[in-house]
């Protein structure tokens, strides 16, 4: 119980003198020891190795001094989520129940262990001893100031992964790979040797789960997660290289529902420069990116770093992103610098936050602080849809009209209530290159084969997809309605892959149209997947491992197939007939005003709204994909669409 008391007393310093630790070096490493109760005397033994080695000395200390900040989680559940992963990596099916209850599991609730109170002296020495090595072992490393090093290179962990010895194995794995790839200077060059490398391994994508980072030698043999699991991967391989690297992020789309990870390497320039295994190599002549709207970028830091507001780190009413120090905004050095000043109206509190929306409300990406008329943003994207907000207890509220930044200029979305318009909707989410590429990929120039044989020795053309669609439901009207056929074949496009959500056949009969019923008779890779094609549900989806392939099925008796009922792989946010819809705009501090609800007869619904103003398009029957637009010139403009070419006016 005393020690706890002492551990509970030291967190309490921690916080309450943060702000003066930052800049007294001395006593944050003492607070840091005494932090570590029982566990001081092993992170004493590693100061007193370095003692005479005075450059190690420094880094062990900038180890030391962050390190009540770190932690992981531990508890018998780990073990078993590594056995789900194990699963899914080798494409097992998994009951629905049980990704349900790991979906309920908080594996954010589980006891912490924190570094302070566990690390030995042998694993950090051995983390100091190899990160020296490999920074004195490449030339690229010359131009590496010493901070630079201590935040890109030595760190022993990257989040809230459970403690393992790591750089060894990723060393003695990939290090002779790039040194016999490539002998020469440039970081750059290097670090895309490796890319290349990781990029030609497997890598499994699972996005079912939020968790917390995964055991780095855990990930080094079960390459399996989203965006963020990735990132970790890179970055433990490239740093046990002698490679600087590190991962930036947003914390919530502009354009979708999610947040993202990436990599990205210091350049000997001193830039930064995005890469990653799952996208493209770094590149210093072409500043390279995926192209995603950010808003606002931070980048995850092992060290201390500044205040963005001074104080605001010991504010509770302060949403916990940011009064976190360890990340750094880095939004400059994506979009440079600018200023933006935003007309707010008065408020008590003096923080004012830049919101983006979510429909669960404005979510906060920044904070600044305001003279109650107006605040000044520093360094945001151009081209997206903004919200200032200030707090009132715990929620957050309205402070003004939504804006554009566009060519350096606000525009604010105040609605001409005077002056309605007729506005024609075909979505409720922007149709981002990803999904716009499902109305084609796999599918422009596939073709539908009809015949009585089933080997297709003698068989019809009866559809060929020559166009891109247009929508997720598309109904053809095949050649030879006239004739009988028993057999149809979907056949792949020219070196492509079979990709699309679901078929559909209908025969005439007395009461009109029916569905024909498909038996498979020819089977492809992932053949567990492949039922998706059939199962009605359009937003599963079969996609084959090979290419130049086909998949035949077999209609029973011959029949005259008078309409086929085709989905392309679809994200489900076009207008539906049959559902419900209502059309909000957004009135300042009055918030959003209903324009009514309608039930869509048609893949286009109609409404009349204000001219100028930002609405908001929610399907009342189903999904939860919704994200805010403009109209102007007969069409919506999502913050995807927006340009340097967005009409103002």
């Amino acid at each position: 119980m005393k020690i706890k008391l002492i551990h509970i007393i030291a967190l309490a310093a921690l916080i309450l003198f943060g702000v003066s630790w930052f800049y007294d070096r001395d006593t944050q490493l003492e607070h840091a020891l005494s932090f570590a109760g029982d566990n001081r005397g092993e992170l004493e033994k590693v100061l007193s190795h370095y003692a005479n080695k005075s450059e190690r000395l420094e880094a062990a200390k900038f180890l030391i001094r962050n390190m009540p900040r770190w932690y992981g989680y531990s508890g018998w559940q780990l073990d078993s989520l590594q056995q789900y992963i194990e699963k899914r990596e080798r494409r097992e099916d998994v009951p629905q129940e049980e990704i349900q209850r790991w979906n309920k599991t908080s594996l954010y609730s589980l006891p912490k262990v924190f570094d302070a109170h566990v690390i030995t002296s042998e694993y950090l020495i051995e983390n100091i001893e190899l990160a020296f090595e490999v920074r004195e072992k490449y030339v690229w490393n010359q131009s590496l100031s010493f901070e630079d090093f201590c935040e890109l290179i030595l760190p022993y962990r990257i989040g809230d992964e459970p403690l393992s010895s790591w750089r060894r194995l990723y060393y003695d794995s990939y290090s002779a790979h790039l040194d016999s790839m490539y002998q020469g200077t440039d970081v750059v060059e290097a670090c895309n040797v490796l890319t290349d490398t990781l990029r030609s391994r497997s890598y499994y994508w699972n996005t079912e789960l939020t968790i917390p980072h995964q055991k780095a030698d855990f990930l080094f043999n079960h390459r399996m997660g989203y965006c963020r699991d990735v990132c970790d991967f890179t970055i433990y391989t490239m740093r046990a290289c002698g490679i600087p690297i590190a991962s930036d992020f947003f914390t919530y789309s502009p354009e979708y529902q999610n947040p993202h990870y990436w990599n990205v390497l210091r350049d000997t320039t001193g830039k930064f420069l995005q890469f990653g295994i799952e996208t493209f190599n770094a590149s210093r002549d072409t500043l390279r990116d995926d192209g995603r709207k950010r808003g606002k970028v931070y980048r995850y830091c092992y060290g201390w770093q500044e205040e963005s507001i001074e104080g605001i780190t010991m504010d509770e009413n302060v949403p916990v992103h940011f009064r976190n120090r360890f990340i750094k905004d880095v939004t400059s050095d994506y979009y440079g610098e600018n200023i933006v000043d935003v007309e707010i109206d008065s408020r008590k509190d003096e923080n004012v936050y830049l919101g983006i929306f979510s429909p669960r409300g404005w979510l906060p990406i920044d904070v600044t602080q305001s003279d109650k008329s107006m605040a000044t943003f520093k360094n945001i994207e151009p081209n997206c849809i903004y919200q200032a907000l200030t707090k009132k207890g715990c929620d957050l509220q309205v402070a003004g009209y939504p804006f554009v930044y566009v060519k350096d200029t606000i525009h604010y979305l105040k609605p001409n209530e005077g002056f309605n318009e007729t506005i024609d909707l075909t979505r409720k989410m922007p149709l981002m290159k990803n999904y716009f590429s499902f109305l084609h990929r796999g599918v422009l120039g596939a073709r539908i084969e009809a015949s009585n044989d089933s080997s297709f020795k003698d068989k019809d053309i009866i559809w060929e997809f020559k166009d891109t669609l247009r929508s997720n439901y598309n109904e053809l009207f095949p050649e030879r309605r006239d004739k009988k056929f028993r057999f149809i074949k979907y056949s792949s496009p020219k070196d492509s892959r079979i990709e699309f959500a679901d078929i559909m056949l209908y025969k005439e009969d007395a009461e009109g149209l029916s569905q024909i019923p498909l038996k498979r008779i020819s089977d492809l890779e992932p053949l567990h997947a492949l039922d998706r094609l059939t199962d009605g549900n359009i937003l599963s989806f079969f996609e084959s491992r090979d290419k130049n392939c086909f998949i035949k099925y077999d209609l029973g008796v011959p029949t005259n197939i008078e309409k086929i009922v085709f989905y392309p792989r679809n994200d489900d946010n076009f207008i539906w007939p049959g559902d419900e819809y209502e059309l909000f705009y957004q009135n300042g501090t009055a918030g959003w005003v209903s324009l009514g609800r309608k039930t869509a007869t048609d893949r286009t619904i109609t409404f009349s709204a204000p001219k100028n103003a930002l609405l908001w398009l929610r399907n009342l029957t189903k999904g939860r994909e919704e994200q805010v637009f403009v109209y102007r010139n007969g069409r919506q403009y999502f913050a995807y669409d927006i340009d340097e070419n967005f009409p103002l006016d």
